[in-house]
């Protein structure tokens, strides 16, 4: 069971006010890049030189949102260093690497659980970026509007350019929605019955096996670093943990098979200028298809495809679509 597990989704539309450059692919990097140094120039104080040392570090948003740690009476998971950001990026997948004045680059940021609270931050946040701006050569743009996106597709409008005012989100999207368990209820038919499915994977996506790079897409791997991402979500945004076996969830995923793989592997980076090191992106891209008993993990793939799966899903890496194969 996923517990009380909600997220939410917007999409921010930026105006480009000259020739934007963007790169062809992985653009998240840049988005991402830009995303929390603006955060940080906005909200920390002059004197703040490492946010996890800061003095006010247990009530800043920067801190909470980029640089979590483990809040006190979380002993049982504190082993877990490296504590999931409360967000992904879901940029564009286009190659197109300019925008230029009438048309838009359009974006979405997935937020989890209680850093929903954090939404007119991002807003503001993004607002400076895009006008500081954008880009190879540092574009100035404008964010033109925000919207909530709901679980069937459904947008509104949360902040627009010409009221220059940030309207509360709708509802936010619970896992119960995603799995489809009310249509599954009236209806018997969904892909929770399926019995086999193709997973696509749109961006590079790595995963570690006991410390080991994994450079094809397991089923029994993929579904236990999502349940691993999951858990760790909820129970440090969402109030709550995931209350399964997590043994018997992994011998279950063991029975999967892999019908066909056709992904192949592709070599990223990224420079981060603020800490002077090179990141490896690099990932899985393709598809596979999976056949056997999947309904139990058709929820955790669900909300797979908003949160990622694997190292870096916050530049937008492990980003994936599952669907039905008849």
């Amino acid at each position: 069971m996923i517990p009380d597990f909600s997220l939410q989704h917007f999409r921010f539309h930026l105006e480009p006010k000259g020739a934007l450059q963007m790169p062809a692919f992985n653009k998240g990097n840049v988005i991402r890049g830009g995303f929390g140094s603006t955060f940080r120039r906005i909200v920390c104080h002059g004197n703040c030189r490492d946010p996890e040392t800061c003095q006010l570090r247990m009530v800043c948003p920067y801190t909470a949102v980029f640089h979590p740690f483990v809040p006190e009476g979380s002993e049982k998971i504190s082993r877990n260093r490296d504590i999931p950001r409360p967000f992904v990026i879901k940029a564009p997948l286009e190659t197109k690497e300019v925008y230029r004045p009438g048309e838009q680059l359009i974006f979405d940021l997935i937020v989890v659980g209680k850093a929903r609270d954090y939404l007119p931050y991002f807003i503001v946040t993004f607002k400076e970026l895009s006008h500081s701006g954008l880009g190879r050569g540092r574009t100035p743009c404008e964010l033109s509007a925000t919207e909530a996106i709901s679980a069937d597709g459904q947008s509104a409008q949360v902040y627009t350019s010409s009221t220059n005012m940030v309207r509360p989100p709708s509802a936010d999207i619970d896992w119960k929605e995603l799995a489809g368990e009310e249509t599954t209820a009236k209806d018997g038919n969904s892909q929770g019955n399926s019995s086999r499915i193709r997973l696509k994977f749109l961006t590079p996506t790595t995963l570690k096996v006991d410390g080991r790079l994994i450079k094809t897409p397991h089923f029994s791997h993929i579904v236990r670093r999502l349940r691993d991402r999951i858990s760790a979500l909820s129970y440090f945004y969402c109030n709550k943990g995931l209350d399964i076996d997590f043994k018997a969830f992994g011998e279950e995923a063991e029975k999967i098979k892999t019908i066909s793989d056709s992904t192949r592997w592709v070599d990223s980076a990224r420079y981060s200028r603020r800490r002077e090191t090179v990141h490896d992106l690099s990932g899985f891209v393709g598809e596979a298809v999976y056949e056997g008993s999947l309904a139990p993990f058709i929820p955790y793939l669900k909300l797979g495809e908003y949160l990622h799966v694997g190292k870096n899903a916050v530049f937008g890496n492990g980003w994936f679509r599952i669907e039905e194969v008849n």
